[in-house]
């Protein structure tokens, strides 16, 4: 069963479990990724009905509005209850009653309260709103952290801290600070740098008549060089401020994630955003690091953030910003704009954003390549591999980024993506014919045709349908083909019996392989090496591995470290299922599963008699493969390979067929 007619199905059940009036409802590129997010997660396979309730109770989250927002608590309330305290993931709104410094000392402190919402600020009537004045009016000290002594100080923010001041903060925590009388705590927010403050402007049609005389649009100039006007922010002039300084719209907010920086392993999750008060709107993306990311939990799509003291990175004119958030970073937001005649958004129509792109999140059919133009973003597709270029280093004056060329086909239209980074490294592995599920793409084009971009910092994910070991295990996902009526381009999936495995050995080898059924290739790519030495030697190693120099022209890398070279399988099978018997490929993980043993344990066996043993076991044995046929590029041969594999005892109690 093809995987489109898969998601297709499981959307129509969806929508039947969820009450929506009709499958369109839900969109296609949801329901695709949840559930190859969810088939990743589960290798030893999941049953329908457990893949069908997930989904539903992840669209029930997503409708109700529980993914990636939580609730903005204004009041400090929360801190008092004895039996529990609130989580530091917790965000607040709170507003600055009062400022003073503790006596005798420099160290300055916010007497603060919860802020009401926006709306509520001219009075809410009834008990509930008797209800919110009192949770609104209880009060507690915040030590001021130093990051914002100078803004107390400076003539720039002079009044800034009255006026109703509010903002919203979180990884709050309360302590004891002593020296209460009779030995009684005072109770006092620690520092914290996790909070935005909120600015106002006079023409939000939200804000209550009695903040109209405590509105922002001078230090809106002052500090970032922006008015609002029209609907939108504009250029106002130069910032009379003299500090680097960042003004946008929040258009895409990542998951949070973890990277490599500095030799450590650090959360990180970035934001995107557009600055539409310049001419052309560009495109920012602001890096979170470590406990940065924190930030992240005080905006949602359509907010207005400013960063004062930011770290922004050199650009070239019409190239996206990107900064980071700084040991310095001051962040501002605005969050109750809402233009009165603004259409809701719909599953059916395609939102066009501030910068004119398409924005595809909300779109509710399936996209294929042959729709596509310039200017998309957040597209999600579903297509097979044709090819994957060697890595092609881009070099600016902020240094070399990898970047990595890929041909896909949907069978509607051809085209080339361009992957950059740590993405393309991932996408180095891939195999023509494979079925990949891309997300959160966008295009552009190039000398007249349309490129599809992704990265790893703009979201984009891969799954790689093809080699997911869950679908086979999987009977309600998946039906079988025969081998003989195979198509000559596609992905399907056979019960089979293995008649025989062989060797390959075509490519460099460690010195204990002693049937070539290994090569070493490259950990980050998981391509074959070469010898630095000896660049045209394909055969067995005359020692160990540790004793020679290789490199990895796929990666563009002259001297690779031994660690990162690695045994893998090079094997092929002969399979048979009744109808015919071919010699197919074998990616290296499905020969793991079909021998049943890792590449080092081969080649821990003394022996050749041994070894041929491994591969000579699995003869007779009934398995069920995922099965890739192809073409590969410049050839019309056809090409059958395995991508994935599990024993057919192991596969689960079928359900309704799809």
């Amino acid at each position: 069963m093809e995987f489109d007619e898969t998601v297709a199905a499981l959307r129509t059940e969806l929508a039947a479990c969820t009450r929506a009036s009709s499958a369109d409802d839900i969109p296609w590129n949801w329901v695709a990724t949840a559930m190859a997010r969810l088939l990743s997660e589960h290798g030893s396979g999941v049953s329908r009905t457990v893949l069908l309730s997930e989904l539903e109770i992840q669209w029930y989250q997503l409708s109700m509005g529980e993914v990636l927002q939580i609730e903005t608590l204004r009041t400090v309330a929360p801190f008092f209850n004895r039996s529990v305290k609130p989580p530091p993931a917790t965000v607040f709104g709170l507003r600055i009653d009062g400022m003073q410094t503790i006596s005798g000392t420099g160290i300055w402190l916010w007497r603060v309260s919860g802020a009401p919402e926006p709306l509520d600020a001219g009075g809410t009537k009834g008990s509930e709103g008797f209800r919110r004045k009192q949770s609104a009016d209880m009060q507690v000290d915040a030590f001021v952290h130093q990051r914002y002594y100078p803004m107390i100080e400076a003539n720039e923010f002079g009044g800034f801290f009255g006026r109703m001041r509010t903002l919203l903060a979180t990884n709050l925590w309360m302590a004891d600070r002593g020296g209460g009388a009779g030995g009684q705590p005072v109770h006092t927010l620690l520092p914290t740098t996790m909070l935005a403050f909120e600015l106002r402007i006079r023409d939000d049609p939200n804000l209550p008549e009695s903040l109209r005389a405590h509105t922002d649009e001078p230090l809106l100039h002052n500090v970032f060089g922006v008015r609002y006007a029209g609907g939108r922010f504009v250029r106002s002039g130069d910032p009379v401020f003299n500090a680097d300084q960042l003004w946008c719209k929040v258009e895409f907010i990542s998951e949070p994630a973890t990277k490599w920086r500095n030799q450590q392993l650090v959360s990180y999750r970035f934001i995107e955003g557009v600055l539409e008060h310049e001419d052309p709107p560009a495109m920012v993306t602001i890096n979170l690091w470590g406990e940065d990311v924190a930030i992240a939990r005080l905006f949602k799509s359509g907010y207005y953030i400013g960063l004062l003291c930011p770290v922004v990175k050199p650009r070239t004119p019409g190239a996206t910003v990107v900064a980071e958030y700084g040991d310095l970073t001051i962040t501002f937001v605005t969050c109750s704009i809402r233009r009165q005649s603004e259409p809701a958004a719909s599953q059916f129509s395609i939102a066009q954003n501030e910068s004119g792109f398409l924005d595809y999140r909300r779109y509710a059919h399936r996209v294929q390549l042959c729709q596509c133009r310039k200017d998309m973003i957040n597209l999600t597709l579903v297509a097979r591999i044709v090819a994957v270029s060697d890595n092609l280093p881009y070099t600016d004056s902020d240094g070399t980024l990898d970047r990595y060329a890929v041909r896909i086909d949907d069978g509607s239209a051809v085209c080339d993506m361009t992957l950059w980074g740590e993405l393309g490294r991932q996408a180095a592995g891939m195999l023509p014919g494979q079925l990949v599920l891309l997300f959160s793409l966008d295009t552009s084009e190039e000398n007249g045709d349309v490129v599809l971009n992704g990265s790893v910092e703009t979201g984009t994910q891969i799954y790689n349908i093809s080699e997911m070991t869950s679908i086979p295990m999987s009977s309600a996902l998946r039906s079988y083909s025969f081998l003989a009526a195979l198509p000559p381009a596609a992905n399907r999936y056979a019960r089979v019996c293995i008649v025989a495995v062989e060797p390959v050995g075509e490519h460099i080898r460690d010195v204990r392989d002693r049937l070539a059924a290994t090569a070493l290739v490259h950990t980050a790519c998981r391509r074959n090496v070469l010898r630095r030495d000896r660049p045209q030697f394909n055969g067995i190693l005359e020692g160990p591995t540790d004793g020679f120099d290789f490199s990895c022209p796929s990666c563009s890398i002259d001297s690779l470290p031994n660690e990162d070279v690695t045994p893998v399988f090079a094997i092929r099978a002969r399979i048979d299922d009744g109808t015919a018997s071919l010699v197919v490929q074998v990616t290296p993980a499905a020969a793991a599963d079909i021998l049943r043993v890792s590449p080092s344990q081969l080649l821990e066996l003394p022996d050749r008699r041994e070894q041929q043993g491994v591969l000579t076991r699995p003869r007779g044995r009934e398995v069920v493969v995922s099965i890739t046929t192809f073409s590969e590029p410049l050839s019309i041969e056809r090409e059958v390979r395995i991508d994935a594999v599990c024993e057919s005892g192991d596969v689960g109690m079928p359900s309704a067929s799809i």
